[in-house]
């Protein structure tokens, strides 16, 4: 009965790690495609959320971690062109 315990709990950290990886992948793109003012905003908000729950230390993590991907994670996808005008790849073809 034991083993069947610690297989399930086994199984259970296997399928949130899966989880996390996922989120972990989905908020690094969106963290690329964002601009700097709303990271700013994310920050403060980050500040005023932890202040209220009093956790200084996480607010510092999250928000350091975000600067450090902004900083140095790409977009994947490039930017998409605005109705009306052409995107880059056409302006270079006419």
């Amino acid at each position: 009965m034991d083993q069947q315990k610690h297989a399930e709990a086994l199984t259970g950290l296997e399928a949130a790690k899966h989880k996390i990886a996922i989120y972990w992948q989905l908020y690094v793109d969106w963290l690329a495609e964002i601009g700097w003012g709303r990271l700013a905003l994310l920050a403060l908000l980050t500040i005023i959320a932890c202040g209220i729950l009093v956790l200084p230390g996480l607010a510092a993590w999250l928000i350091l971690v975000s600067i450090f991907v902004k900083i140095f994670v790409r977009p994947r996808r490039p930017p998409l062109a605005l109705p009306g005008k052409p995107s880059e790849r056409e302006a270079h073809h006419e």
